[in-house]
């Protein structure tokens, strides 16, 4: 279908250029139709973008939960370590993977709102396996049940730690994006095991 073909050229340009660098006519040129010939598909490049914004975190979200799906059995820190990997091993990621990476660190200034919106509800769906995870593993090197407030400090490392190698991801060579990666897993297991209750005030 030649809106999948426009879909896929719009892909490709996008994760080289991005999205204010790439024309309408690029577009059209890659697929070998004339510009106007894309308006019968998609109203405007703004709704192409958002439409393959929408593509890729579905596919994301699916590769994801086959990831936990598949690790079901594991003990819950290499379900945690696995979950890790995925945001991080960014040699292996997907051409729409890389193009959600790309837009949602470096967005459209007018799209900004609109796309950050689309990433928040993206990352609530997310969160709620991540902080099972994290729950799990606390459990399973401490014994008890962390506080929300604990697990919600956990996740929020774990964000902060994936989006930071993404961002060295694109300064440093591998080996060095190796080691760095397997240094912050290591601060975050870390963390896991060190999190403990917090002490009970005395009646």
């Amino acid at each position: 279908m030649t809106a999948n073909r426009i879909k896929h050229a719009a892909l490709t340009l996008f994760a080289e250029s991005g999205y204010e660098g790439v024309s309408l006519s690029e577009i059209a040129k890659s697929v070998g139709i004339k510009t106007p010939s894309i308006y019968a598909h998609f109203e405007s490049k703004e709704q192409l973008l958002l439409e393959l914004i929408d593509d890729a975190i579905r596919e994301e979200h699916a590769k994801f939960m086959q990831m936990l799906a598949e690790t079901t059995d594991h003990p819950p820190m290499d379900r945690l370590n696995a979950a890790f990997i995925f945001y991080t091993d960014l040699d292996h990621i997907s051409q729409g993977q890389s193009f959600l990476k790309r837009t949602l660190l470096v967005p459209p200034r007018h799209l900004e709102e609109r796309l950050g919106q689309d990433f928040i509800a993206y990352e609530n769906q997310v969160s709620e396996h991540l902080m099972e995870l994290l729950n799990r593993s606390v459990l399973s090197v401490g014994g008890f049940h962390p506080e929300s407030e604990q697990t919600e400090r956990l996740l929020a490392l774990f964000y902060a730690l994936i989006d930071g190698l993404l961002v060295e991801y694109k300064l440093y060579d591998s080996a060095l994006y190796r080691r760095r990666q397997a240094l912050i897993w290591d601060c975050l297991r870390e963390s896991v095991e060190r999190t403990t209750p917090k002490p009970q005030p005395r009646a």
